[in-house]
């Protein structure tokens, strides 16, 4: 089974939108996948952190391009740098921050794919209610990140 409907390649002129504090661009989505997995180029800014959520529908993995980050991972913090892979199972609590004056930049998988949905969605609607929104998409929202 190919993994792709049919073959795509991308250039430097992809497009970048505006998404949850983030510019985001979808390197490949759910059509393009046949349902395996999404890809994002994620740039965030110097004061970026997301919240402590769970995924319960998707795996998540992340590998640092740029920038410098701290991962929460259940119970654990892990330091990042370019060059370092997390990888986040599904329905266990994560999330992280960036760290320094630099922004970060990072490649974001989720496997299966379906979070394109919801990063479309949060970046093309007027109004994104975040506690239906992320139920809607098995996303549950716990907090701030602990310090």
């Amino acid at each position: 089974m190919s993994l792709q409907t049919r073959p795509y390649i991308l250039h430097g002129d992809k497009a970048k939108m505006h998404a949850l504090n983030t510019f985001i661009s979808v390197l490949a989505n759910t059509k393009q996948t046949n349902g395996a997995f999404n890809l994002f180029d994620v740039i965030c800014p110097s004061d970026f952190e997301t919240q402590l959520h769970i995924h319960y529908s998707e795996d998540v993995a992340i590998y640092v391009l740029e920038g410098a980050l701290t991962f929460v991972c259940g119970d654990e913090k892990q330091e990042a740098q370019a060059g370092s892979y997390f990888f986040q199972p599904r329905g266990t609590p994560h999330g992280f921050r960036v760290e320094g004056k630099a922004p970060a930049r990072i490649l974001y998988m989720t496997v299966p794919a379906g979070f394109d949905e919801f990063i479309i969605e949060h970046a093309t609607t007027a109004y994104f209610d975040c506690t239906r929104d992320t139920a809607h998409y098995k996303i549950e929202i716990l907090g701030p990140l602990p310090e």
